[in-house]
């Protein structure tokens, strides 16, 4: 790398470590959150309201946590193409590129691999979802049903 390319590589790893580290924290709130609320929701003793009410909001985190986390993924993927980019640059040169690690094709067939975390995450979170909106349904149509019954025999 010349000029300013090797300020450019490590502002960009910066931001891509950032990414993934967000990318974990969004995953460990996902699952403290399922860990607490799960138990709750299926809890003997906890009342129809509280339930309804953890379902709504089991359902939101379960909803915009992995969808925070599949975006967060395509930026972690874009920083690592443009990491990529400045590594090839120098095998243009004579002496070649010193170190490959993004541009390395093991690094792209490790990223793909099937046990990936993202991969692994994908299944279980639209399970968690499911099983939250079946709950906020099972829960709110009642309520909504009532009131809809009620509307119509005042009219």
């Amino acid at each position: 790398m010349r000029d300013g390319e090797p300020n450019i590589y490590g502002g960009l790893a910066t931001i891509r470590n950032g990414y993934m580290q967000m990318q974990w924290s969004r995953t460990q709130m996902y699952l403290v959150f399922n860990t607490v609320a799960l138990p709750v929701e299926f809890g003997d003793k906890t009342e129809a309201n509280v339930r309804l009410i953890v379902a709504i909001a089991g359902l939101i985190v379960s909803t915009c946590i992995p969808i925070a986390v599949a975006r967060g993924e395509r930026w972690t993927k874009f920083f690592n193409e443009k990491m990529a980019e400045l590594e090839r640059l120098d095998r243009s040169e004579n002496n070649g590129s010193r170190a490959s690690i993004f541009s390395d094709p093991i690094f792209e067939s490790i990223r793909k691999s099937r046990l990936a975390s993202r991969k692994v995450f994908t299944p279980v979170a639209v399970l968690v979802s499911t099983v939250w909106f079946v709950q906020a349904a099972r829960y709110a149509l009642p309520i909504i049903c009532g009131i809809f019954g009620a509307l119509t025999r005042t009219s």
